[in-house]
C-alpha cells in the first residue's frame, strides 16, 4: 500500500501497552487514555568566535519523555511507578459502620477485629443534625456509658434503658478481609519497560492508517499524581526513553505507519 507519510493526522489515541524489556512478556495496557505526549529535547551549544559571533553549533544530549493521563486507575501502571506488586491476601481495613439500637442492644454489620475486649473501642451517638455526639466506651460489662461487644455474634449490649430504641449509632473499627493489596515500600523504586503507543491516523485523502510508536526502554518516573475529588480521578504518568535497550541500541523510539487492513508480509 502506497502511504503518504508526509501528512498524517492522528485522529484517535488507542492504547499504550507495556511489555517486559528482556522477555517481551505482556505487563499491562492503558486503554482509556485521555492524552499522551512524546516530547523530544536537544541541547544546542553555540560555537563562537571573535566578539561572541556565532560560528556554528554543537548538538548533543538528545532526550525523549513520554507522559499522559489515563481515565482509569491502572493497576499495572501503579506497580511500575511504585516498584511494588499487587498481592491477593488477608488484610485489615478501617470501616465506618452505622446501626441502630433496639431493646438495649445493637449489632455491627461486620465483625470488628482487634485487641480482645477492645475491638471497637468507642461508639458514637449520632445527633439529629448528622454530627457525632456522646460517646460510649467498650468494656467487660454493660454500665452507664459502657457497652459490650461479642465478635462471634457481632452483638452489642447496653445498660438497661441507657439507649432509646431507634437511636442511630456510629462506630469505626477494623475488618479482616481478603483483598488485592499494593504496598508502596520506601526502598522500592519505579521500574522500566518497553512501550507500544497505538493510534489511528488519516492522510489528506481520507485514508485510514495504524500508527505505532515503539519505545524500547522507558524508565518510569516515581513522581506521579492520582488526583481525587469532585472531578474525575485521572492516573497521570511520565517516563523517559533510554538509549541502549537490548536489540535496539541507540534508538529512543520508532514510528511506524501502516494500512489499517495491511496484509502480512512474506
Amino acid at each position: 500500500m502506497n502511504i503518504n507519510v508526509k501528512d498524517i493526522t492522528i485522529t484517535s489515541l488507542e492504547t499504550i501497552m507495556a511489555v517486559d524489556i528482556v522477555t517481551g512478556d505482556f505487563m499491562f495496557t492503558m486503554d482509556e487514555l485521555q492524552n499522551a505526549t512524546i516530547a523530544q529535547t536537544q541541547e544546542v551549544v553555540p560555537i563562537t568566535g571573535k566578539a561572541g559571533r556565532k560560528l556554528n553549533s554543537l548538538k548533543r544530549n538528545k532526550a525523549v519523555t513520554i507522559s499522559g493521563a489515563n481515565g482509569l486507575i491502572s493497576a499495572g501502571l501503579l506497580e511500575l511507578q511504585t516498584g511494588g506488586s499487587f498481592e491477593e491476601k488477608l488484610t485489615t481495613v478501617r470501616w465506618t459502620d452505622t446501626f441502630f439500637a433496639e431493646s438495649d442492644a445493637a449489632a455491627t454489620n461486620f465483625v470488628a477485629v482487634g485487641t480482645a475486649g477492645n475491638e471497637i473501642g468507642v461508639i458514637f451517638i449520632k445527633n439529629q443534625d448528622g454530627t457525632l455526639g456522646k460517646s460510649l466506651t467498650q468494656g467487660a460489662a454493660a454500665a452507664p456509658g459502657i457497652f459490650t461487644y461479642n465478635p462471634a455474634t457481632k452483638a452489642i449490649g447496653f445498660d438497661a434503658d441507657a439507649i432509646p430504641d431507634g437511636t442511630e449509632l456510629v462506630a469505626f473499627y477494623d475488618r479482616r478481609i481478603k483483598a488485592n493489596v499494593l504496598e508502596n515500600y520506601s526502598d522500592n523504586y519505579s521500574g522500566k519497560c518497553a512501550l507500544y503507543v497505538d493510534a489511528l491516523g488519516e492522510d489528506t485523502c481520507g485514508n485510514i492508517y495504524r500508527v505505532q510508536f515503539y519505545i524500547p526502554k522507558a524508565d518510569f518516573d516515581g513522581n506521579f499524581d492520582v488526583a481525587m475529588g469532585e472531578s474525575q480521578t485521572v492516573h497521570a504518568f511520565s517516563a523517559e526513553s533510554l538509549s541502549g535497550a537490548c536489540g535496539a541500541a541507540g534508538i529512543y523510539w520508532t514510528y511506524t505507519i501502516f494500512g489499517a487492513e495491511e496484509d502480512d508480509a512474506a
